[in-house]
Order: structure tokens, then sequence, then C-alpha cells
């Protein structure tokens, strides 16, 4: 590949870990299922995954590799010559190399970021009002459940490995008590933000005001 005079000859770096992770289960769990709308909904979806895999599969071949890096050949430093990328005046680095980030890929995951981050906030909100509140959106049984989870030295279920925020009690009865400005309520508010991001809840109406106004 050649780049005005440039050469990428094996100097291209290959980001294809990057555009994988992007399309993992991880990174798009709480994201619209629009995105890769199949028509059904609900557990019928389930039906979808090899239309899932394809269409997957099809946006990380269209993504490509999510950065080049170009070499100067016989590169002086002295003398750079910039070139025009994106419209915009640039150089090499210090080494002679220019590294050209794919702005679709940026905005496709900034996108994927902004909706788990909508769908997570909205979580945190409602899960952070009570323990009743947090214990049923993270889809516990017990209350002793979720102290195993938020309380003094529990670890968020594997979400936090930093012994400071372990120590912590991040129970929402135990939040709503701490100074905003202090040290403890920024490491609670850290574990349980992590709790609810990691698990990410699967929040859904199952009960319509139909139902609930049902009279036996």
């Amino acid at each position: 590949m050649s780049f005005k005079g440039y050469t990428s000859k094996d100097k291209t770096i290959k980001s294809d870990n990057l555009v994988q992770n992007l399309f993992s289960g991880q990174k798009l769990a709480g994201t619209k299922w629009s995105n890769i709308n199949t028509g059904r909904s609900g557990f019928a979806t389930l039906m979808d995954a090899p239309i899932i895999e394809d269409h997957l599969k099809t946006e990380k071949r269209n993504m490509g590799k999510g950065f080049l890096k170009l070499q100067v050949p016989d590169f002086n430093k002295a003398d750079a010559t910039p070139v025009q990328i994106g419209g915009r005046l640039m150089y090499p680095n210090d080494k002679g190399v220019f590294t050209i980030i794919d702005e679709a890929v940026v905005n496709k995951m900034a996108s994927i970021e902004e909706e788990k981050r909508t769908y997570v906030e909205s979580l945190i909100e409602k899960a952070s009002m009570s323990d009743e509140i947090c214990q049923l959106i993270l889809g516990l049984e017990t209350a002793q459940e979720l102290v195993n989870l938020l309380g003094p030295g529990a670890d968020a279920g594997g979400a936090t490995q930093d012994p400071d925020v372990i120590a912590v009690n991040a129970l929402p009865s135990a939040i709503e008590t701490y100074d905003p400005s202090g040290i403890t309520y920024s490491r609670a508010i850290q574990k349980f933000k992590l709790c609810i991001k990691t698990h990410m809840p699967m929040l859904d109406n199952l009960t319509p005001a139909k139902t609930i106004n049902q009279e036996a």
C-alpha cells in the first residue's frame, strides 16, 4: 500500500483485537436491539443467533482494522513533510510514522458506549433509591445476597479488585449517609456503579397497566 510517496509495507499495524472486542457480547450488552433488529422480539430472538452472527461478522469486516501506521521511507526529522489527513495538516511523529485512525470505528465505539451509559445510568438511578429496589434490579432472592455483593468486604461480584473499594459499604442505605465530598462516598459510588455495569440487569416491563389493574 502506498500513500503519497509513503509506504506501509510491513508497517501496517493490525488492530483486529480492538475491532473484535468492539463486537463482543460484553461490549454490546445493554445496547439497543435496533442495531441488529431481526424483526423478532423477546425470547423468540434466541432463534436469531445465526443471523446476528452473520450481521456482526459483516460489520467487523466492513470496519476493517481500526487504524493504520504508515512509515515514511528514508525519514529525515529535520525535513519532515506534512500531508493532508481529514482536511487537516498532519506531520509524522519523530520516527517518521503517520498514525491514521478510522473515524468510523471511533464513532461506532462512542455510539455503543453512549447507549450502554444511558441504560446503566437509568439503572443506577433507580437502584440507588433503596436496598429493596437495588435487590430487585439485581435479581437477588434475599437481602443477604445484596450484602454479599455490595456490603463491606464484598467485591461487587468480581467487579473490582481495589482493596479500598472492596472495604467500603456500598449498599444504597449506607451511601445515603456518607458525605458526598468524602472519599468513602466516592469509593462506595464506584463500587456500586461497577456492580450494576458488570451485572447489566435486564430491565423490561413484564406487567403492563392492564395487568396491574386486573381484578379477580
